[in-house]
């Protein structure tokens, strides 16, 4: 497993495998944290990532991150499985 920096080709990276949603690591520094890509039901993510705050993880959307990486990047890095 590899830890690299979350960057906007990365998220299509994962968006083309298939991946929709990007959730910080259980335990995760909230000043530094890790985060990994997860296939989630679209129609699931909501309550998804609402299940996740109870345990202090965070989920977002694939697309959105995408949309919004230019503005507001994601700090921390990525763990890759390949």
């Amino acid at each position: 497993m590899e830890l690299a920096n979350i960057t906007k080709q990365r998220l299509l990276d994962a968006q083309n495998k298939g991946y929709t949603a990007i959730i910080t690591t259980y335990n995760s520094n909230p000043l530094d944290p890790i985060w990994t890509f997860e296939k989630v039901k679209r129609e699931r993510l909501k309550q998804f990532s609402e299940e996740l705050t109870d345990t202090f993880q965070l989920c977002y959307s694939i697309s959105e991150a995408i949309k919004t990486i230019d503005e507001y990047a994601f700090i921390g890095k990525v763990k890759l499985l390949d």
